[in-house]
């Protein structure tokens, strides 16, 4: 039989029955193969021989004996032989890294095991996201389903993966995950490998992961002696969270267990994206690309619970567009289309990354600074939110099709919990009351919610 290597973009374009993936992969694939990177193009190549044994079109053959290393694939109803050459599990300390395409792709699971996993492909076992964080539901179906899948003792998706403190996961034991997407991470036996030493860059990033693991040893569960860890990625490889897997045996993970578990972790990652494609047809203005007034009904209630329980303040700032209707009036709506998207854009890129932009209707947009934020800052914000969209170059097309550059300004309502209001309903009327005269002329400035100052003018 006559051989050719070939890399992984010829694997793909040429050899690959990409028409039997779904779209969104065909898709991930084309973006990949567009930029050139070699590590993205052999990621998705990876995903994709996995994606195409799942679905039958492609059949994995008996593993060589002679050649562990090598995975060969065989299309169905063709005759050409797909050979790969994956690397071996690694040592490295007290940690053995297991490529996820070396696995055994045949786990043995019972109907048991996966009955409740399957539920995990129907959105809706995750909750209306209007009402319930489908996040953190997926994360307690998980603890259950995994439990049950691989039977451990104890399993938890750990979310916020760019931030280990957010995650839940030592800092070291984060980055070696994130440094090795496409692996699986096991320690055996975690009283072992607390002693350990990692051939890493600097001596002390060994003794340093050796006392992550013995943190994590009582952090993930008391009792546990075995820890398995795997990186949840989205279809382009980003790494959405962080799936941790113990036990309170030595050594009890298979390679089919290995692989079960790299199978539950795609399963959160496809759970994961399900979530924010359903949160942006839900929660997200289709025109400006920020929140909408769902989203920010169901935020500021958490937030001002939050508050309440850390008894701290958080501020809400709703911007109105300065005589927003001589736009439409003088270029036309799709000229007061771009006006809007270019405010958007410019508000929520003056605010952290942890506040809610929404845009509450029409020119109105809403900006719910999250707690812990006191006047001063809320002032300092709003000042330079008014001055970065005042000095935005604004360039629409009007209806003449010739380019116009518009200065754009915004007035700024502001109400503060709980010194103004301890409800929702409340802290909006008193920012609604400050934007009325913060639209006063002249406009283009913020103003504060007063009491005595709307009692004057039978606003309060």
């Amino acid at each position: 039989m006559k051989q050719k290597s070939i890399d992984f973009r010829e694997l793909l374009q040429r050899l690959l029955p990409l028409d039997q993936l779904p779209p969104a992969e065909r898709l991930s694939i084309h973006r990949a193969l567009a930029t050139g990177v070699g590590a993205q193009i052999e990621q998705v190549a990876l995903a994709a021989l996995g994606q195409l044994e799942r679905t039958g079109a492609l059949r994995r053959l008996p593993s060589d004996a002679g050649h562990p290393s090598r995975v060969s694939y065989q299309r169905a109803g063709g005759l050409d032989v797909i050979t790969l050459q994956v690397p071996g599990s690694e040592q490295r300390g007290g940690f053995l890294l297991y490529p996820r395409a070396a696995l055994p792709a045949q786990a043995p699971a019972g109907l048991d095991q996966v009955r409740r996993l399957l539920r995990l492909d129907d959105p809706s076992s995750l909750g209306d996201p209007r009402s319930v964080d489908p996040r953190q539901s997926l994360v307690q179906q998980i603890d259950l389903a995994g439990r049950e899948f691989l039977g451990a003792q104890s399993v938890r998706l750990m979310l916020g993966a760019d931030d280990a403190a957010q995650s839940g996961l030592d800092p070291a034991l984060a980055i070696e995950a994130r440094r090795n997407s496409d692996c699986i991470l096991y320690c055996p036996d975690l009283a072992a490998a607390a002693g350990a030493s990692l051939p890493v860059r600097r001596a002390s990033d060994a003794a340093q992961m050796a006392r992550a693991l013995a943190a994590e040893a009582g952090r993930a569960l008391p009792g546990a002696r075995a820890l398995a860890l795997a990186a949840v990625t989205a279809s382009d490889g980003h790494v959405l969270a962080m799936l941790e897997v113990s036990s309170g045996e030595r050594d009890p993970f298979r390679l089919e267990d290995l692989s079960r578990l790299a199978l539950l972790a795609d399963y959160c990652g496809r759970a994961l994206e399900r979530i924010e494609r359903i949160e942006k047809l839900v929660f997200v203005d289709p025109l400006t690309q920020v929140y909408n007034r769902s989203y920010f009904d169901l935020q500021v209630q958490n937030e001002m619970a939050r508050a309440q329980r850390e008894r701290t303040s958080l501020g809400l700032v709703i911007a109105d567009i300065d005589d927003f209707k001589s736009f439409n009036t003088a270029f036309g709506y799709e000229a007061g289309n771009e006006v809007l998207v270019q405010v958007a854009q410019a508000l929520k890129g003056g605010v952290r990354p942890f506040d809610t932009v929404s845009r509450w209707g029409g020119e109105e947009f809403s900006i719910l600074l999250s707690a812990p934020v006191h006047a001063e800052d809320v002032a300092t914000v709003c000042e330079r939110l008014r001055s970065l969209v005042e000095r935005m170059p604004v360039r629409i097309e009007g209806l003449d099709r010739r380019s116009h550059k518009l200065g754009v300004t915004v007035s700024l309502g502001v109400a503060l919990y709980p010194d103004h209001a301890d409800n929702p309903q409340d802290l909006w009327r008193a920012a609604n009351q400050a934007l009325l005269r913060a639209k006063r002329p002249p406009k283009n400035k913020v103003v504060f919610y007063t009491p005595a100052a709307d009692s004057k003018t039978g606003l309060a």
